[in-house]
């Protein structure tokens, strides 16, 4: 009766102090877009602008995030994102110098 409230994983945001921020059930449809979306979003409500997140495939959640309903928001509020140094390496070279913590300023260890 209750398979249909059946978990297949969670996405959390946390930030730099590992606090967490967001967390989202991911119900039976997998690893889909919808759950960075809205993390993104509830995150883009609550802080509002400078938002710097890194997610494993941020190449291509960039890309659909600047076609959806979110593209006016995520300009205006300057939200960018990084593809984190760990699986930054799995990217091609192309990739890793757009979007890899690497090269991006302001992204790196430090005391927050």
């Amino acid at each position: 009766m209750f398979a249909i409230f059946k978990n297949s994983g969670i996405v959390i945001t946390v930030c730099c102090h590992d606090f967490l921020l967001t967390i989202c059930d991911m119900v039976q449809s997998g690893e889909l877009m919808k759950y960075p979306f809205a993390s993104l979003k509830k995150l883009m409500d609550v802080f509002s602008k400078n938002i710097l997140y890194g997610y494993d495939i941020k190449c291509a959640l960039e890309k659909i995030l600047l076609c959806s309903s979110l593209a006016n928001q995520v300009k205006q509020l300057n939200l960018q994102g990084v593809v984190p140094a760990f699986h930054g390496h799995a990217h091609n070279r192309l990739c890793q110098v757009q979007h890899h913590s690497k090269y991006k300023v302001g992204a790196g260890k430090e005391d927050c």
